[in-house]
């Protein structure tokens, strides 16, 4: 090995000098080849080389550097120190690290080291702690005593993987430090790969940046060049920062680069020009001609000729260099742009006098100036203002006038590593040319294609077209998910007496839009597919593909950045000046003054209007433009991303190759696991990363699953709070940091630590409370996701704790309560910012009585706080200010402080702390939450989901109070509501109920309607009928509107929840409108039938009587040509009939808007109250109109909740992380088995998976319950033959209340499964409006079946009668019996409603004399317990709303027949009384027409001869209506004259022949009606039918609430709409079912007493909690009545019941709660038995069926 001495450098350095001045190419000489330290060899014993010896030994280590580098590989991803560097552990390291085999301090240090520059701290602390060690300690090596920071970071970087130099180079450069450039006295790797340590901070160009180059001569050598640099401060760095020591082992030779300051750059040379070697003399002028650098030369008066002032050799050789690569004929090439000279301890006086020759002689080279410094070291004049002043004025002039000739700048990264292998390889005639713009190759191609995407017009479109057409999917899904019925606009209150059609038009106009998005998605979808990526996206790949990828990616990224800045600056610069345009400041006082004459005229509002129109406009257009400039090197990956997920394209394969794509995967998977910052939530609207994101998370985790399970730590608060700082201070993230949004979405950092702890994952949330978000819903959902995807949440602020923190808090305990998402209960800990006055005791508390308040907030939703979240009452961390500033020479210098940074230290610790106490607590016996990253993303993807469909529901409060409010509010309503609907007897305010006066309106119209029933008198009275309900409609509305206004006059209501209110009251108003609307409708389509039938006949008695008269009543036809003529005239009428009837049937389409309407105003209502129902959410009408097959299935919604397979369950109702672990545990137990058994038999296989085949049976079982559930209420509805909203309303109680419980815990409850709790409310609440709609169009089908069916029953009696005219063989006895069925049938349509009448005042007598129905459940008690009768008591057990309708139907059966005997045979006596009127009259008529016959009749033939006057059926007619006429109306047949006149049927006006023979006919028929008894068996099984009807009816009225106590299962006993449920008789608990949850014994404690009150209850999550906390989680409504006292007397009462009711009735009770352990105290039993009439299990089954008849309405009461 060569080493060069002084003199053959020199002599070396002439040569080329000669070579270069004279043909200007550089040769390829040794001395630019020459190592002097390689592989560390070394070559003698001077000082230098035994100092670098030690220096290796005892900091690096006996190995060689490459080989730590290897062995280090990924392992110091995340080693956060806990604690400060302390003199103990220092000792220790000391001692470790002088072995013969120690690995060297660095090593050891490495944690530390990495510890203080995540905090922005330098290493001073660490170095001063190892000398005061080293210098008590004469052990220890000289070398730790003197060591450095400059060497332990030199040290660092040569032992650390080349991928992280460039990083911890930028890193220790922010901390204001002189970074180690070039060090070749450890480092013995070419410049050109030292320079790539520059990449973080020079690889892209940066325009007006200086370098500074300062380097002197060897007489020079130790004068203080780096004192004196401090002390100019030409760059912000302190003196005690640099590199000042004259000698040490990294000194000399070495390049330190000052890079604290953006605008200027300062290469500090330590050593002399003749002493540095080949490839530092290159480096050196490759870095000056990359910079266009400026020299500092510090020489002495010994380097100049003495004589002469010549310069000497070395001072000579420096200056030849910057002279010869700065000449005039290299413009627009790389130059170096002069040089000032710093003449060294030299006083002015000597310098004075030999200062013109040495300036003569230095005109030759280009020194732009020279100055003589004094002792720099030691001098205090030179120290002082003045003298310094000037010496940095002389060089800023001098750099002032280098640039004017040469432009500061600095081109790429690139182009100094191509200028410097130009100067090693000596290639070209003359220094290398720059790029044209000084670019990397990389920008270049870049740039082109941003520019040419820039072109389109779109440029983010045209970079990312998959991603635009993705988010336009994700915004066009979540308008189809979350499409309302109703907007509020469409629930106001208004004039419009049209309202409901209005909202149906809504729904329409809905309808309209979503079928228009759904083909909006169809074609997004074909586009996605077969769009081709950009070209940007190609060359993406291309760079992510190639060997150093992550460089590529890097500098990528800062040149996308670069050129978004060039085209959004003037951008934002042209919104700010339209803002303020738009808005102008506030003006000074004499600014607003009015404009006097001499100041001009006003302006026009018309041209200020215009104008500003026009500012708006382009206001718009500007901030569109810069929407397109919306994307970062995250778009490239989410582009990628989504081209993975739809399949690369055969174009991109073509391209790039599989292997390129693959290439590609990989390098994100490594960068993720590296370390690097990956997107979670990501795009407008906010959605989760895809599966592509996924694959790469399950890679990571594949090797290992860490049985500790990965922690989890969040941050969170508002915007522009630091938290990205935070958390890169804190856990050494590279999240960015920028003022304002930096942050979008949820962005997340894994790190896999070496030291034991678990796996961590840092999650950076979206900023709060921004003036950019979407509201305060968005801010609950970042929240959220955050509290439950996390074990630690950090709430950083800004300042002392906030009420706006609470609030939000405060709304995600609500939503967490009732989504029931977390699998964990996070930690929140809060941490304030910027707090000078960190008095601990006042923030805690604060912190204390915000916990206070949370606390109540949580008991009022039914949970303790520690079940929701874990808050201690110190968990808040005061940090001061992270960044201290100060002015130097005029600039702003910024720092983080020593403070901060401590406190920093201490916060980790802390947060560390409880991780690992919180992972001791939860992890006893239990796996842990995540056990690998893919576990967590399938839950955080649950999380989301659920919080993007279903958050809306629940944070669009702002406070618990609120909530509780709106509740409060919403039962005022109901209770004007309930008053305006049924009416109110309070003495205060009388309100007349708008039913009972809608059912008044409606009765004297359908009397009218009977009275006179032609088409226009119909028509009319509808007319009129509308106009007065309507009337009323609007006088209820104004009413309620009053009584509300009334009720809620407490200021506690805000008017915007007093608006709110009042626009969803008027709907039951509406729907109670529509309701009798309805009714009237059917009673005037009743009306209309009849008078269809009644023209049905005119219209076929007019076809006959046109054949009689064109036939002259003697032309018959055969019995074909009669039948052809009927069908022709039938065919034509049924036509015309149909078409009406399907006129005013409702279809699927009409049926769905209306239960949609309906359905959505019971949700807005029911979600008031607490529980499930507060995650029900509105639906349109469009997703339940896919389903209008019979199947109730389409492709385009899907399968029904019943109809779903097992797979679509679980992959939609259940939580996949549960069901992933037991798929494992199967897959675990399968494969064990197969390696203890290779050779087992098939059965051992099949048991090896009977786990997941014992779960997978759950799914049938939970449908089943679904499928019946659904299918009772289907029943329900079409028995009822309509729907209301109180039915809605019960429908969906049972729904979220019986249904959703019994597939929460009996089902599951086995398997712990965890249920998605709103999707599948929100499958079962969707299968729920389909049933209905289902049910009524099963409604509409039976109507129309019977409409049909009664027109068939038409048809039979029109032809018999139309045969009967038209046939020749048909004679007066034929017509006659026809008559007389004629008008029989229609008497028996009279019969028919004066039955209904009469059930109708039967009704209203016995309601009158039934118990009030608030008193129903009193009587029932008393009838079944307080009476001793058992088989009542066992029915009231097992149903009491079965049993209160029996006692219903009892006492209403019982009743009646006291009316109904009396009065049937009243009806029965009018009856026959107006058939024998009819039989006299009819004998009449023929009297006096058989004394007015002139002619002979043929019998059998007829009437053969012509006779003076025609009698035909018209006469007999008019006597009946002439003799109705003529009877007075007092009399009492007056009333059945009438009927007879009104009666009479439509008939063909044929002609009789023999009047007393037609007479006797009719009479004799009529007779047989009489005798045969038909008359009185009509009568009374229409009364039967028409009282079974309205007892339905009455029920309905008075079944009052079906809700029962939870606890021991009796019923609410209130009647009409309440929030709050009541009882007045509880029962014991093992009356429901209750028992022991260890033993099986009976639970006896009364719903009242205190034992009770004082038990623990499992709760729907399975959670044992208290009595209270049980009813405020599941049954928030029944917690009032309970806490309610009870007198001492009746609760004795109640006790000896129950107990002589268990007594009596235990052994059926014990057969039907199996598993229930049969016990009964003695006493009791002793007391209470009764011998003989006591109950047996075969009583059970008796009870079972009464019930099963009574719910299937077919029981009826015995007539004893």
């Amino acid at each position: 090995i060569w080493s060069p001495t002084v003199h053959d450098m020199e002599c070396l350095v002439t040569a080329w000098q000669g070579c270069f001045a004279a043909i200007n190419v550089q040769p390829d000489g040794i001395i630019w080849r020459t190592r002097v330290f390689l592989n560390w060899q070394w070559r003698g014993d001077s000082r230098e080389d035994k100092a670098v010896k030690e220096f290796v030994e005892v900091i690096v280590g006996r190995f060689r550097p490459h080989q730590h580098i290897r062995h280090a590989g990924l392992a110091y991803k995340y080693c956060s120190c806990l604690e400060e560097f302390s003199q103990d552990r220092a000792q220790e390291l000391a001692h470790s690290c002088c072995g013969e085999d120690a690995l060297g301090l660095i090593h050891q240090l490495r944690p530390y080291l990495h510890d203080l520059l995540v905090r922005r701290q330098g290493f001073r602390s660490i170095v001063n702690t190892i000398a005061e060690v080293a210098g008590s300690d004469c052990n220890l090596p000289q070398t730790l005593a003197e060591l450095t920071t400059k060497e332990l970071f030199v040290a660092l970087m040569s032992t650390s993987p080349v991928q992280q130099r460039s990083q911890l180079a930028a890193a220790y450069a922010c901390l204001r430090l002189p970074l180690p450039l070039i060090f070749p006295a450890l480092c013995n790797e070419e410049p050109s790969t030292l320079f790539s340590h520059l990449h973080t901070l020079a690889c892209v160009p940066r325009e007006g940046r200086e370098l500074i180059l300062n380097l002197g001569t060897e007489r020079a050598l130790n004068c203080g060049k780096t004192t004196l640099l401090a002390i100019l401060a030409l760059t912000p760095v302190a003196e005690e920062d640099l590199d000042i020591r004259p000698s040490g082992a990294m000194h000399l030779p070495s390049l330190d680069l000052l890079c604290a300051q953006e605008e200027r750059w300062v290469a500090d040379a330590h050593g002399h020009w003749y002493g540095f070697n080949g490839q530092f003399r290159q480096a050196l002028l490759a870095l000056a001609l990359w910079g266009s650098g400026f020299c500092l030369i510090h020489c002495t008066l010994g380097d100049f000729n003495a004589k002469t002032g010549a310069p000497r050799r070395e001072l000579s050789s420096i200056l030849a260099c910057v002279s010869r690569t700065s000449l005039p004929v290299c413009c627009g090439i790389a130059r170096i742009r002069g040089a000032f000279l710093l003449v060294r301890d030299t006083p002015p006086d000597a310098f004075a006098s030999r200062r013109p020759a040495i300036e003569a002689s230095l005109r030759q080279f280009r020194v732009l100036g020279i100055a003589s410094v004094d002792n720099g070291r030691c001098h205090p004049l030179l120290r002082r203002g003045g003298a310094i002043e000037r010496l940095r004025s002389q060089i800023e002039e001098c750099l002032q006038a280098a640039a004017l000739d040469c432009p500061s700048r600095t081109p790429s990264l690139e182009e100094l590593q191509r200028i410097h292998r130009t100067l090693i390889e000596g290639t070209c005639g003359m220094v290398p040319k720059f790029s044209a713009v000084g670019r990397s190759h990389l920008g270049e191609e870049l740039v082109k294609l941003l520019g040419k995407a820039r072109g389109t017009g779109a440029t983010a479109s045209a970079l990312f077209p998959l991603t635009a057409i993705g988010r336009r999917l994700a915004v066009l899904r979540r308008a189809e998910g979350n499409t309302l019925a109703v907007t509020s606009s469409s629930r106001g209150l208004g004039a419009d007496s049209c309202r409901s059609s209005s909202q149906l038009e809504q729904l329409q106009l809905e309808e309209y839009e979503a079928r228009a998005r759904s083909e909006e998605i169809y074609t997004l979808q074909k586009e996605f597919d077969v769009v081709e990526c950009s070209a940007a996206l190609r060359f993406f790949c291309q760079i992510a593909s190639s060997q150093e990828s992550d460089i590529a990616i890097h500098e990528f990224g800062f040149y996308l950045e670069e050129w978004k800045g060039l085209h959004t600056t003037p951008l934002l610069e042209r919104q700010r000046k339209l803002l303020d345009h738009a808005h102008p400041p506030i003006l000074h006082l004499k600014d607003r003054l009015p404009p006097s004459p001499a100041r001009g005229r006003r302006s026009d509002p018309k041209l200020a209007t215009a104008d500003s129109k026009s500012t708006s406009g382009e206001l718009e257009k500007v901030t569109v433009a810069l929407s397109e400039f919306d994307f970062s090197l995250d778009s490239f990956w989410l582009e990628f991303q989504f081209m993975i997920q739809r399949g690369i394209t055969s174009e991109l394969l073509h391209q790039l190759g599989a292997d390129k794509v693959s290439q590609v995967q990989n390098t994100w998977q490594n960068m993720v696991a590296e370390a690097q910052p990956f997107q979670v939530l990501q795009g407008r609207p906010l959605q989760m990363a895809g599966t592509f994101l996924r694959s790469v998370l399950q890679a990571i985790g594949a090797p290992r699953q860490d049985p500790h399970g990965i922690s989890v730590v969040s941050v969170m608060g508002p915007q522009s709070s630091a938290k990205s700082t935070l958390m890169n201070f804190l856990f050494g993230c590279c999240f960015a940091v920028r003022a304002g949004r930096c942050t979008r979405g949820l962005y997340a950092t894994y790190f896999q630590p070496t030291d034991g702890r678990p796996p961590l994952l840092v999650l950076d949330s979206e900023g709060l409370l921004s003036l950019g978000s979407e509201g305060s819903v968005f801010d609950g959902q970042i929240s959220l996701m955050c509290m439950t995807c996390s074990h630690l949440v950090i709430i950083n602020h800004k300042g002392e704790l906030s009420r706006q923190l609470q609030d939000i808090i405060e709304i995600c305990l609500f939503a967490m309560r009732h989504l029931r998402l977390a699998r964990l209960q996070p930690r929140l800990a809060f941490v304030l910012r910027d707090q000078h006055d960190r008095s601990l005791a006042v923030h805690e508390d604060m912190l204390k009585k915000m916990r206070a308040h949370l606390e109540e907030v949580a008991c009022s939703l039914g949970a303790p706080l520690s079940d929701l979240i874990l808050l201690d009452s110190t968990a808040v961390f005061l940090l001061p200010s992270a960044v201290t500033s100060e002015l130097q020479n005029g600039r702003e210098i910024s720092w983080t402080s020593e403070l901060f940074a401590r406190e920093v230290l201490n916060l980790r610790h802390e947060i560390f702390r409880w991780l690992r106490e919180d992972a001791m607590q939860r992890c006893r016996g239990r796996p842990p939450e995540f056990n690998s990253l893919v576990q967590w993303y399938d839950y955080a993807a649950t999380v989301w989901e659920t919080l993007d469909q279903f958050g809306e529901q629940l944070l669009h409060y702002r406070t618990i109070h609120e909530i509780e409010l709106r509740r409060e509010l919403a039962d005022v309503a109901k209770g004007a509501v309930r008053d305006v609907l049924n009416g109110s007897q309070s003495t205060r305010r009388p309100v007349a109920g708008f039913h009972e006066r809608a059912r008044q309106i409606v009765d004297a119209f359908v009397t009218r309607i009977h009275e006179n029933s032609t088409r226009f008198h119909l028509e009319a009275t509808d007319m009129e009928f509308e106009r007065s309900l309507s009337f009323l409609r609007e006088e209820c509305a104004v009413q309620l509107e009053e009584l509300f206004q009334e009720r809620a006059c407490n200021p506690r209501f805000s008017s915007t929840a007093k608006e709110q209110t009042l626009q969803q009251m008027r709907t039951p108003v509406e729907w109670a409108f529509e309701n009798h609307l309805y009714t009237w409708k059917l009673h005037l389509k009743k009306a209309s039938d009849q008078q269809a039938m009644q023209e049905l006949w005119v219209h076929f008695t007019g076809v006959l009587n046109r054949h009689l008269t064109t036939t002259g009543h003697r032309l018959c036809l055969s019995e074909a040509e009669s039948h052809e003529l009927f069908e022709a005239e039938w065919h034509l009428y049924e036509a015309s009939y149909l078409s009406r009837l399907q006129h005013l049937m409702k279809d699927w389409h009409t049926l769905s808007h209306e239960v949609t309407l309906l359905f959505n105003h019971a949700v807005a209502k029911l979600q008031n109250e607490a529980g499930s129902l507060a995650l029900l959410k509105e639906i349109g009408p469009q997703q339940v109109l896919m389903h209008s097959d019979n199947d109730g299935q389409c492709a385009a919604a899907g399968p029904l909740l019943c109809d779903q397979t097992d797979e679509e369950w679980e992959e939609h109702y259940f939580y996949i992380g549960w069901w992933g672990t037991v798929k494992m545990h199967g897959l675990a137990l399968l494969q064990n088995a197969q390696v203890a058994a290779i050779n087992s038999s098939p059965k051992k296989k099949e048991a090896a998976s009977c786990s997941t085949i014992a779960v997978r049976t759950r799914i049938p079982g939970m449908r089943r319950v679904v499928q019946h559930g659904l299918e009772q209420f289907q029943e329900e509805v079409w028995s009822r033959g309509g729907l209301d909203e109180l039915t809605a309303a019960e429908g969906l109680r049972h729904i979220t209340g019986v249904m959703f419980h019994d597939l929460e815990t009996r089902l599951s409850a086995d398997s712990s499964v965890t249920l998605k709790r709103p999707q599948i409310l929100h499958a079962l609440h969707f299968a729920l409006r389909v049933v209905c709609v289902k049910a009524l169009s099963m409604v509409e089908s039976d109507r129309q079946k019977r409409a049909m069916s009664d027109l068939l029953a038409q048809k039979a009696m029109v032809r018999e009668h139309f045969l009967l005219i038209v046939q020749a063989n048909k004679g007066d006895v034929e017509r006659a019996t026809n008559f007389a069925v004629l008008y029989h049938n229609s008497l028996m349509a009279w019969v028919d409603h004066e039955v209904t009448q009469l059930a109708a005042e039967v009704r209203n007598q016995v309601l009158l004399e039934m118990p009030d129905p608030q008193k129903s459940s009193e009587l029932a008690f008393q009838q079944a317990f307080a009476a001793h009768n058992w088989p009542d008591v066992l029915e009231y057990v097992l149903d009491m709303s079965a049993y209160l309708e029996k006692l219903y139907l009892t006492v209403f059966h019982k009743r009646k027949r006291a009316f109904v005997r009396s009065a049937q045979c009243r009806v029965e006596k009018r009856v026959l009384g107006v058939y024998d009127l009819l039989r006299e009259t009819v004998g009449q008529w023929a009297r006096r027409e058989d004394g007015l016959l002139n002619d002979e009749v043929d019998v059998a033939k007829g009437m053969t001869a012509s006779y003076s006057r025609r009698r035909s059926v018209r006469t007999l007619k008019d006597f009946i209506s002439a003799h109705a006429e003529r009877v007075p109306e007092a009399t009492d047949q007056a009333q059945a004259h009438r009927q007879l006149a009104e009666r009479t049927p439509a008939t063909a006006d044929f002609d009789i022949a023999d009047p007393k023979l037609f007479a006797d006919t009719v009479q004799a028929r009529l007779s047989d009606f009489l005798d045969s008894r038909e008359i009185q068996k009509r009568v009374k099984e229409q009364l039967e039918k028409a009282l079974r009807e309205q007892s339905r009816q009455a029920w309905a009225l008075i079944r009052g609430c079906t809700e029962r106590c939870p606890l021991c299962g009796a019923k609410c006993d209130l009647v009409g709409e309440h929030s709050r449920h009541h009882c007045g008789h509880h029962l014991f608990p093992a009356f429901h079912g209750w028992m022991d949850s260890n033993t099986g014994l009976p639970s006896f404690g009364h719903c009242m007493c205190s034992k009770t009150h004082e038990g623990s209850y499992q709760c729907k999550d399975g959670v044992w909690r208290s009595f209270q906390e049980y009813f405020k989680s599941d049954h928030p409504a029944w917690l009032p009545a309970l806490a309610e006292e009870q007198s001492n007397g009746m609760m004795e009462r109640d006790l000896c019941c129950l107990q002589a009711a268990w007594v009596n009735c235990r052994e059926p009770l014990l057969e039907y709660f199996a598993p229930m352990v049969d016990w009964c105290p003695d006493d009791w039993h002793h007391k209470y038995f009764e011998e003989g009439r006591a109950l047996t299990k075969a009583d059970l089954q008796t009870a079972k069926e009464r019930i099963r008849r009574l719910r299937s309405h077919t029981w009826v009461p015995p007539d004893e």
